[in-house]
């Protein structure tokens, strides 16, 4: 479930506004960007070359490395969890929270070409005089 921009009822764009954002790069040329906040709500993102954002997911608050999520019909493996805190007042409160991941296929490529990495190291030379 990925959620939306702003739904409002009396928008004097139309759907004219909405084409133009998407054709914009999603409305992220000189606006702020988007920050999840809230527990539960995670900004997902591909760190496969070339990193890409996949938008603001709900997803359960207890996701962490290893875990297998699917975004936007893709299975996406968990990476590394991101957790953003400001200082305010004294205290610490949590800012932002992202999911690196890596798309399934691409993760198990990568954990075959580092296994034959390792077994293609020579053995180190011993001296036998």
């Amino acid at each position: 479930m990925q959620l939306g921009g702003r739904t409002s009822g009396g928008s004097s764009e139309g759907s004219g506004g909405e084409q133009r954002r998407a054709a914009a790069g999603g409305g992220r040329q000189g606006g702020r960007r988007r920050k999840a906040r809230m527990p539960g709500l995670f900004e997902v993102q591909d760190v496969s070359p070339p990193p890409r954002s996949l938008g603001i997911h709900a997803l359960p608050p207890n996701t962490h490395n290893g875990d297998q999520i699917e975004v936007e019909g893709s299975a996406f493996v968990v990476q590394a969890v991101v957790m953003q805190y400001k200082l305010v007042r004294g205290k610490y409160r949590r800012d932002h929270a992202r999911l690196e991941v890596q798309n399934t296929g691409r993760m198990l490529a990568n954990m075959y070409l580092e296994e034959m990495y390792r077994m293609g190291d020579p053995p180190s030379p011993k001296n036998g005089s």
